[in-house]
């Protein structure tokens, strides 16, 4: 066989470690290669994907972790992803424990609004692309025209639609309008209004949450100076698709809010499950809002952020339900 790394001597190695279960020195022997060579080639199958590696039974990496944040916030579910020396690798690793916590909450949902969010759309991206449990997916809010990056919720809405057997729901409108009569104006239209009204009647949302720093915010080109400026007035801590709030979870309303075309954080405190995928220091304080107020049911976190929630409280307590009143 060809000595070479391409994918065909790659996946032969791989077959004769993994499927016929020969040793490394057995394949070395057979192949006349050294044993460090075969360690090498397989861990290159791995990293070119000619290797999938999949671990059935308990997802939890940080499993007494997972169980501190379910415990002091009142969540239904905790994940917890490694942390990394490096941000693209803590952006994997985020990414994948992510999608596992999006195939659990999914299997549970009839109908989903799927919120804005680049964390949760690279954690979409780590789906398996198999049918599982066939849901219905809607987008919490509009987004926006020109090239897109993978994050609108239009287009996260088909992915999760795609990965599941299920069908997507379009939202025909952009997220935010030119003033907020122009907002209203949109909202009135026959197929945005449908699409609201079908979000509304989600039982399950995901999203991300975004936190104040406007460099790193998909909004960053979309929020006006004064509307950054009477956010940061009101206190703002940080955003969920476009609806920001204040570290009691109050919604800052004003010009900005008036421009949303989406569900408000009301309207999602309602849906039974709702997962938010977020990691990061500059998102604490945004996490700590949703979480003391009890708008999540389910975290999906990195290690660093949550023992960076978790150290912040005094005193174990429960997060209060802010969808049961």
């Amino acid at each position: 066989m060809p000595q070479s790394d391409s994918p065909a001597s790659l996946a032969a190695i791989a077959r004769l470690y993994y499927e016929v279960g020969l040793t490394h020195r057995e394949i070395s022997d057979a192949l006349a290669i050294s044993r460090v060579k075969v360690t090498r080639l397989l861990a290159e199958a791995r990293r070119q994907g000619v290797v999938e590696i999949t671990i059935h039974g308990a997802a939890d990496t940080f499993p007494e972790v997972a169980q501190q944040l379910r415990l002091t916030f009142g969540l239904s579910g905790a994940w917890v992803a490694p942390p990394a020396h490096d941000a693209a690798r803590s952006a994997e690793a985020a990414a994948l424990i992510g999608a596992q916590a999006l195939g659990e909450v999914m299997s549970h949902a009839e109908l989903v609004a799927v919120g804005l969010s680049a964390t949760l759309a690279a954690a979409v991206a780590k789906l398996p692309d198999q049918p599982c449990h066939a849901a219905r997916f809607v987008p919490a809010a509009g987004g926006w025209g020109g090239w897109q990056r993978g994050l609108n919720p239009n287009e996260l809405a088909l992915r999760l639609a795609h990965h599941s057997g299920g069908s997507a729901f379009a939202f025909p409108a952009p997220l935010l309008g030119a003033t907020g009569r122009q907002a209203d104006q949109i909202r009135a239209l026959p197929d945005v209004a449908g699409a609201l009204e079908v979000a509304r009647d989600a039982d399950t949302v995901l999203s991300g949450v975004g936190g104040i720093k406007w460099s790193d915010s998909p909004l960053q080109t979309a929020v006006t100076e004064a509307e950054q400026a009477h956010l940061s007035a009101a206190g703002a801590v940080g955003d969920i698709s476009g609806r920001f709030f204040t570290a009691d979870c109050d919604p800052v309303s004003g010009p900005l809010d008036d421009r949303v075309i989406g569900l408000t954080l009301e309207e999602m405190a309602a849906k039974a499950q709702r997962l938010f995928v977020a990691h990061g220091q500059r998102k604490i304080p945004a996490l700590r809002a949703i979480l003391d107020a009890g708008l999540a049911t389910h975290l999906c976190t990195d290690l660093d952020t949550a023992q960076s929630l978790l150290g912040s409280i005094q005193s174990p307590r429960a997060g209060r339900s802010r969808a049961a009143g």
